[in-house]
This record gives C-alpha cells, sequence and structure tokens, in this order.
C-alpha cells in the first residue's frame, strides 16, 4: 500500500468514513505529542516522518478491531497514537543500524540532523508513546511493553544473523514475527482490549494481527528486491548490500547454493542478485508465503461477524499483498 492522496492516511483507505475520520483525530494526536517540545532540536526530528506521510496501518488497526466491543472510547484513541509512535521510534532505531539515507522519500533522521540526535529522537518517541499508554491506563501499558521487548528481541536477533547467507527461512520468519509481526498483535490487542471485546473476538484479532503482519514484512522484503523508490520512498537492494538476507535471498540460497558463495564473498549487488533469485523462482516462492499468511488472516476473520468494520480488516490483507503484482505465486 502507497501513502495515501489528499491528506488521508492509507490504513483508512477503501474503508468506512468513520474510519477516515477516526484516523484524522488520531493523526492531531500524534503531531500534537511528537511536536510537544518547545526546544526545536527535538520537536523537529521527532515530528520528521510523521509529516512524510505513512500508511498509519497499526493505529487503523487498533480502531477498527475496537469495534469488537465498545468502539469510540478515549483509551482507543490514545492506544491508536501510542503505538504509531513506537513504530516510528523503531524505524528511527532501524535507519541508524542500516545506515539508510532515505525513508518515505525524505532523508532520514539520522542524515539530516545525525546519529545522536536520531537516536535519542527515537527514544523520545517511545517515550511519548509510553505515556500515551499509561494515559490509556487498563492493559495498554504492558501490551506495549511487551511489544516493544519483542521488537527489540527481534532487532538483536536480526543484527546477530547479519552477513548469515545460511540462515534458513524458518529462522527468519520467527524473527519477523517477533520484529514485525509482535506490533500488528499489539494493535489488534489494544483496540480489542481498549472496547473490553469478549476472549474469543480478541483471540481471533490476535490471529488476524500476526498473520498480517508476517505478510506485511515478506512483502516488503520483495519491495525491497522489486519495488519502485519513487512509490516506497527506499533505494532498493538495500537490505541486501547491508547483509541483511530477507527471505527472497535465504529461499534463493537454498535453492541455488552458489547464490550463498557469492553472498558470503561479499557480492550483493542487486543487478547480480536479481536475475538469481527469479531464475530460480524465489520471488515467487516468497509471494507464495505471504499469500499463505494473507489465508490465515483470513481464516481468523472468518471466526468475527461479517460486517463493515470486518471488511475493512479484509481489505488490508488484499492491499498489502496487491503491492507485489508481478510476481505470481507458485
Amino acid at each position: 500500500m502507497t501513502d495515501a492522496p489528499s491528506g488521508v492516511p492509507a490504513g483508512a483507505q477503501g474503508g468506512p468514513s468513520w474510519l477516515v475520520d477516526d484516523i484524522l483525530r488520531v493523526e492531531d494526536l500524534l503531531l500534537r505529542t511528537a511536536g510537544a517540545s518547545g526546544q526545536p532540536l527535538v520537536a523537529e526530528p521527532s515530528l520528521h516522518l510523521l509529516k512524510a506521510g505513512g500508511k498509519r496501518l497499526r493505529p487503523a488497526l487498533v480502531l477498527l478491531s475496537s469495534h469488537a466491543g465498545e468502539s469510540g472510547r478515549r483509551a482507543t484513541d490514545l492506544a491508536a497514537a501510542a503505538i504509531e509512535l513506537v513504530h516510528i521510534a523503531t524505524l528511527y532505531h532501524d535507519d541508524v543500524l542500516d545506515e539508510t539515507e532515505t525513508r518515505r522519500g525524505v532523508p532520514t533522521t539520522h542524515a539530516k540532523w545525525g546519529t545522536e540526535v536520531a537516536v535519542l529522537a527515537g527514544d523520545y518517541l517511545f517515550a511519548c508513546g509510553s505515556a500515551l499508554g499509561a494515559d490509556a491506563s487498563g492493559e495498554v501499558p504492558g501490551i506495549l511493553a511487551r511489544a516493544i521487548a519483542a521488537v527489540c528481541e527481534g532487532q538483536i536477533v536480526e543484527t546477530g544473523s547479519v552477513n548469515d547467507p545460511e540462515r534458513t527461512p524458518e529462522q527468519y520468519l520467527n524473527t519477523i514475527r517477533l520484529k514485525t509481526a509482535a506490533l500488528f498483535v499489539a494493535a489488534c490487542d489494544l483496540g480489542a482490549a481498549t472496547s473490553d471485546a469478549g476472549p474469543d473476538r480478541r483471540a481471533a484479532l490476535m490471529v488476524y494481527g500476526e498473520s498480517l503482519g508476517l505478510a506485511f514484512q515478506v512483502i516488503d522484503d520483495l519491495l525491497d528486491l522489486t519495488g519502485d523508490p519513487r512509490i516506497t520512498g527506499k533505494e532498493p537492494g538495500t537490505d541486501l548490500r547491508e547483509g541483511v538476507f530477507t527471505i527472497p535471498v535465504l529461499i534463493g540460497c537454498q535453492r541455488d547454493p552458489s547464490l550463498a558463495r557469492r553472498l558470503a564473498s561479499g557480492d550483493r549487488e542487486l543487478g547480480s542478485v536479481l536475475p538469481t533469485l527469479d531464475a530460480s523462482g524465489s520471488l515467487a516462492a516468497a509471494l507464495d508465503i505471504a499469500c499463505e499468511h494473507g489465508r490465515r488472516a483470513e481464516g481468523a476473520l472468518a471466526e468475527l461477524p461479517d460486517v463493515e468494520w470486518t471488511a475493512s480488516l479484509r481489505t488490508i490483507i488484499t492491499g498489502v499483498l496487491a503491492q507485489v503484482p508481478d510476481v505470481s505465486p507458485v
């Protein structure tokens, strides 16, 4: 899903009119919270990626999931803003670790203000998100804290796996279950928890969140290799050059051991690796994995009422998978 036009975040596109209103209300809360400091060197970097756009997918998941119970509560808005601030904070830190120069079509925070400011701005956003979670009270602080711990655990594991072409696709999926899917699970759980949804609906939403998060990350991995930078806002092949071998590459290494040897020797240019991935069917195999997780997300929704808000959750699955139109699943 690309960023939406006309100032409406992509998370609300194709959804009911009330979702647009809800997300715009959360958007205002995000900007006021991240920009609350009277110090320009704090406020400007903290607002940088928020103002650059973004899908606001995680807040949308909170808001949609809240309709499993009593929607419209202030705690739900606070939780939706909190998880987006946590997500943005992880991007700041990821960009520093990966030495990424652009994000969402603009210079990364560290490229513009330096590493020290970027790391501290990320820490500041983590704190702002946690403060909103505390204001929401109830289960929200605990859900956020566990999600942050999972993301950090996943990032540490991934850092230890850099430059390792022998890593298995299964190991990679376990890592992104922590690093990426944990925030999707938390978003759905926050919506259910703040609306007092019943345990069966809450459990189904969490399964949906994890499956969607895994599909989302695998699609993002494919876009890092095949995406148009004018749409993705990122230079293709960034993960590959940094030695972060994602699932299409790891499948390729299993299917063609010569690729693993080339990667280990430092041959990590996209123009050299991509033909091997295409010829071995690794790109299509990765898309098939994403589609399988999409089907699991659909299956979780089958446990919920067939109404407007679940239809929007179903539309999100379709939107995630449709980002790679030129690769057919095996």
